[in-house]
């Protein structure tokens, strides 16, 4: 005999949570064409009546990535994840549900509203639209004019020199800005571009009198581009033998520029650092460019600044691995020292390499080929091991002792500034402080436990917060959960939900949350509740729309997949599979409640009188199960 499942009432309070209204994220998705989204990021294929990809999450030969036209959905059957447009944009770019939603909309040209005031929010957007406009243009305009313009003959001499070849020059779009005060200046107007937009952008100054100048005269021009590949800013390198000023600038920060957020080159390298899982950060653009010509297509740099603790945290939704590659002169050198804390607390495997021979990476390479410098990348040392062979070298440790002890006050004092968080669930680093101590031990002949005695003292003096410190104020990239994560039981229970929506409110009637094992699972559940008790229609597509969580979208369009596979094996009617399912996890549901007062009965923790109850409650329940009744006076007795 069944419980009544029908008397289950559904909380009303649910841990799955909608930001967007469902309207406005149907507009978006409506408005933006799977083919067109993906087809911006890699080259699609037709493949019967939808579309194939090599997947841009692992190394693919062949393409595993399959587009559904019809359903607008995508799904890797290597990777064994899918989605619709919003979490390929979560995941291809490692941000949150609303950024994605903000891009694809902005993509689309769809205006969100806001209660607050509409009309300023359109002009910012119109604003913001128009200076990607003008940067699109300037950029076009540089790049013609070093292509061509007999004004830019010594920058291409300039870049040939330097070893970039032209496909290079193409790819990254460089340009030259000629020696005029008001080249861009000039042209703007006819081309539909605003002087004050020209000034937003940075492509433009105002003098004293009023009148507009261009920014950027005489130089070789790098133009710099965020995640979505628009230009967002320009870097400038003044061609030799010109003095009396800066050889490089960059644009001054704007509302579409940031320097400390963006990485040079990584619209180019984010494949690459996909599937190689290993992104190489340099310190110039001609280096990175040269580094790409050069199959080092995984390689960045930062733009004029430290490399800071937001640069870490767009890779570390991208790779798990970042080689520090600096320039081999003193200056290099001391920037490991700069930015070795940050390492500590990135929380992730960063490494360090410095070129021999006081070499940048494009004369490495241009020296000595790719080759060798790959086998230096694989041998490089993590951030302690370059912290120690510096700190240890150059000097006798057991005749300069003064040396010594600052030597061993610097490396405790560096381990001892990695967040104890990271102690606790990093085995790889108490592995690799381990060996630390040990190499100090031994190195300057002080006892271990003495070194583990100081570098528990130093940590309780650490300050708490540290500037650098990366603190996660950004959203992970989700760690996708696949069919084979849940139980058979729950799988069948899904698919049907997907294959008969019909079904799906009798389902969330008859099994609670609670009953699933997997978190996936209940949250899935919980969803389709919220679902329903908002009135939304629970059918494939609607759900789909409705869901902002990455995993869960994954999770629908590949048990979607599955659901349609299994369909074609299965005799049984999606009413008889629910039936049945609903049988087994109610017997299982049992079984596991009557496991849990069999050991609760065999406990410590309950009194006589309590085990008394507790048995007298079970043999009813076993009877009832039977379908037996109890006599009225037996019942009596057992109630007492």
């Amino acid at each position: 005999m069944l419980v009544n499942y029908l008397t289950y009432v559904r909380p009303l309070e649910l841990p799955v949570s909608f930001t967007v209204d469902t309207d406005i994220k149907d507009r978006v998705r409506a408005a933006t064409d799977i083919v067109d989204l993906l087809g911006s990021y890699m080259e699609l294929r037709r493949q019967g009546r939808g579309y194939v990809a090599l997947c841009p999450w692992h190394a693919d030969r062949r393409p595993s990535l399959q587009v559904n036209v019809e359903k607008q959905i995508w799904k890797c059957w290597v990777c064994d994840v899918g989605g619709d447009v919003f979490n390929f944009v979560m995941q291809r770019e490692g941000i949150g549900f609303r950024e994605a939603f903000q891009f694809l909309a902005e993509r689309a040209g769809i205006q969100l509203p806001t209660t607050r005031n509409p009309e300023r929010t359109r002009l910012a957007t119109d604003e913001k639209l128009a200076m990607y406009n003008a940067l699109q243009w300037a950029g076009e305009q540089f790049h013609r004019v070093l292509m061509d313009d007999a004004d830019a003959t010594e920058a291409r001499d300039y870049l040939r020199s330097r070893g970039l070849s032209d496909e290079s020059v193409h790819a990254f779009q460089l340009g030259f800005a000629v020696d005029k005060w008001s080249f861009l200046t000039d042209r703007c107007q006819s081309a539909g571009h605003s002087h004050k937009i020209l000034e937003a952008t940075d492509l433009s100054m105002k003098s004293e009198r009023g009148s507009y100048y261009d920014r950027f005269r005489g130089r070789i021009m790098f133009p710099i581009r965020d995640s979505q590949k628009r230009v967002v800013a320009f870097g400038g390198r003044i061609l030799p033998g010109i003095a009396d000023t800066a050889k490089y600038i960059n644009s001054r920060e704007t509302r579409l520029f940031t320097k400390h957020q963006v990485l040079y080159g990584l619209d180019q390298a984010r494949d690459a650092i996909l599937q190689s899982q290993e992104a190489i950060i340099m310190e110039g653009y001609t280096d990175v460019i040269i580094a790409h010509q050069f199959g080092l297509k995984n390689s960045v740099a930062v733009l004029g600044t430290a490399l800071g603790a937001t640069h870490l945290k767009m890779l570390r939704h991208l790779c798990n691995r970042v080689i520090l590659l600096l320039d081999g002169d003193a200056a290099g050198q001391k920037r490991s020292d700069e930015v070795l804390e940050l390492f500590l607390h990135a929380q992730m495997d960063v490494r360090v390499l410095s070129l021999p021979n006081d070499l940048d990476p494009a004369d490495y390479l241009l020296e000595r080929g790719a080759e060798p410098l790959r086998a230096m990348i694989a041998q490089s040392s993590d951030g302690l091991e370059f912290k120690m062979r510096r700190v240890c070298s150059g000097f006798d440790p057991l005749l300069e002792t003064h040396r010594a002890n600052e030597a061993i006050e610097q490396m405790l004092g560096l381990l001892a500034k990695v967040p104890k968080s990271s102690l606790i669930s990093d085995e790889a680093f108490r592995v690799r402080q381990d060996q630390i101590l040990a190499r100090l031990s031994k190195q300057f002949g002080v006892v271990e436990s003495t070194l583990r005695d100081r570098l528990s003292s130093l940590r309780r003096v650490v300050p708490k917060s540290r500037p650098d410190r990366l603190q996660d104020d950004q959203p992970q990239a989700p760690k996708l959960v696949r069919p084979s994560d849940l139980l058979p039981l729950e799988r069948e229970l899904l698919e049907l939900m997907i294959i008969a929506p019909h079904l799906a409110p009798i389902a969330l009637e008859r099994i609670m949350p609670e009953w699933l094992e997997s978190a996936a699972a209940r949250e899935m559940l919980q969803a389709y509740q919220q679902l329903e008790s908002m009135g939304i229609d629970l059918a494939f597509d609607s759900v789909l729309n409705a869901l902002e969580d990455a995993s869960l979208k994954s999770l629908l369009v590949i048990l979607f997949d599955k659901s349609q596979e299994r369909q074609r094996f299965v005799k049984d009617t999606p009413e008889d599979r629910l039936r049945v399912l609903t049988q087994r996890m109610g017997e299982r549901q049992e079984q596991m409640r009557r496991q849990q007062q069999e050991n609760e009965l065999g406990s410590e923790r309950l009194d006589e009188s309590e085990k008394l109850s507790l048995l007298n409650e079970m043999i009813r329940q076993a009877r009832q199960r039977q379908g037996l009744q109890f006599p009225p006076e037996e019942s009596a007795t057992l109630n007492k």
